[in-house]
């Protein structure tokens, strides 16, 4: 229940049959499942879809902390916000069908050819 509550759902939620839960009430209950099997990686692509902006956070700062020495955080985002709360220590790019990856944090020019103007 421990990570069912970091990702906002307490009370009566945490006891509710899944059918009766929202979309984003089901995307949280299989994230909190994660915390509950040790892997060492952790792949998460889009994670933060249909999630509200509690969710999102208590995600960002458990992925944070996930994994330690021992373990990696794969994440597939384009949510922006999302991305600046976790604290990234490699950054991989596809450039012409090729994985570069960076032993850094996000970087501004990261962004940039995703800018559309909106």
């Amino acid at each position: 229940r421990r990570g069912m509550r970091a990702l906002g759902l307490t009370g009566e939620k945490s006891l509710r049959q899944i059918k009766a839960l929202s979309g984003g009430e089901k995307a949280r209950v299989a994230l909190s499942m994660f915390s509950l099997k040790a892997s060492n990686l952790l792949m998460l692509d889009e994670p933060s879809n249909h999630l509200d902006v509690g969710c999102i956070q208590g995600l960002a700062n458990a992925l944070s902390g996930w994994g330690g020495k021992d373990g990696a955080v794969v994440i597939i985002s384009h949510d922006r916000e999302f991305c600046d709360r976790v604290d990234f220590t490699h950054i991989g790019t596809v450039i012409d069908g090729k994985l570069k990856l960076e032993q850094r944090s996000l970087q501004e020019s990261d962004w940039e050819q995703y800018d559309i103007g909106a």
